[in-house]
């Protein structure tokens, strides 16, 4: 088994991004959700050269004087920012970037047998982590920023691309050609928990009267959701992909009724929320929801990522289901943590 085959939506995940951005204008570059938080050119310039840092300095572990500006550690934030634009100026050149910057890690995986990514490897800075670990985190940060350009955009007005249903990927899976014992079902989809406590680490930190703040503010922008709509939506969705209709519960775990996950993401608060009114009611929601994710997978067999079920949108794998319900905590967990700095939080170090 190669390497690639233990990502094999990443590509797919990336493709968003890069088509969401190619219609914006200069000026939208500029644009930022509120003052002192990032412009989405910045942003984007982020995700460019975070993964050319994991690559050289993470999964290379090459000295920083070798692919990084001299003196780029006595630089100021503003220094480094602008050093940024002046490598991705456009949109053009910033998608360019984009492709750029994650080919050398796909020729990698692509290349490299699976049994490589057990490897630790020291960091440029100094950390030893596993390959494993190094590549999911990149994942996860496209996730992340990509939904926080998400917010970006619609805050502009622009539309964003759905992330579910993707015909194209989701009734796929490598799965099959490997041999039982090649990996742990576990590790298919790993890290989960550790993005569910910071996430939950999130909620458990807000008041009641931030649950009801919305980044549209009054008419700025349409169809966006407050805190309290995404939380609900995060745990009310992982309930409807995994319990409900993995496991055929209709009743999911018994708090979350079958008919929550048809209400619209910005209106959860107002049809749902009335059963999760607290933030000690959400945290339970969350963690009752988790703990029955948690015991499916602790169920499954190798064999069982083949497992195709039958969608609205077309067939999709046991494993793309997986994939996809933990990119959706990902996804959710940025856009709150968006919000949280918007109202001055701070969210958890990821």
């Amino acid at each position: 088994m190669k390497a690639i085959e233990l990502f094999p939506y990443w590509a797919d995940n990336r493709a968003l991004l890069s088509e969401a951005i190619k219609s914006l204008t200069a000026q939208d570059l500029e644009f930022g959700p509120a003052v002192g938080l990032k412009p989405l050119g910045e942003l984007l310039r982020h995700v460019i050269t975070t993964e050319e840092y994991w690559w050289h300095g993470g999964i290379l572990g090459e000295p920083s004087e070798t692919w990084r500006p001299f003196e780029w550690d006595t630089f100021t934030d503003a220094q480094k920012a602008a050093h940024r634009a002046g490598r991705f100026p456009t949109v053009a050149s910033i998608v360019e970037g984009l492709e750029a910057a994650h080919e050398p890690v796909a020729e990698f995986l692509e290349t490299a047998d699976a049994a490589v990514l057990c490897e630790k490897r020291r960091s440029a800075w100094g950390q030893d982590n596993t390959l494993r670990w190094m590549v999911w985190h990149l994942v996860e940060h496209d996730q992340h920023h990509r939904a926080q350009a998400y917010t970006r955009l619609r805050l502009l007005g622009h539309e964003a691309p759905p992330s579910f249903p993707r015909q194209l990927v989701m009734g796929f899976t490598p799965a099959g050609a490997w041999r039982p014992g090649e990996d742990e079902v576990r590790n298919i989809v790993p890290f989960w928990n550790s993005v569910r406590s910071t996430l939950r680490e999130a909620v458990a930190g807000l008041t009641q009267e931030d649950l009801a703040f919305n980044p549209a503010g009054e008419g700025l922008a349409q169809g966006l959701a407050s805190i309290h709509d995404i939380i609900l939506h995060i745990f009310i969705w992982e309930d409807f992909l995994i319990p409900q209709r993995l496991q055929n519960d209709v009743n999911g775990w018994g708090k979350s009724e079958g008919w929550f996950w048809k209400s619209a993401v910005d209106s959860l608060a107002e049809n749902v929320g009335e059963h999760f009114p607290s933030v000690a009611a959400l945290l339970n929601g969350l963690d009752s929801v988790g703990e029955a994710t948690n015991a499916f997978i602790g169920r499954l067999a190798l064999s069982d990522l083949t497992r195709t079920y039958q969608t609205p949108w077309g067939p999709q794998t046991l494993h793309h289901r997986l994939w996809y319900a933990r990119e959706h905590m990902v996804h959710h967990r940025a856009q709150l943590f968006l919000r949280m700095r918007m109202i001055g939080r701070t969210p958890p170090e990821i």
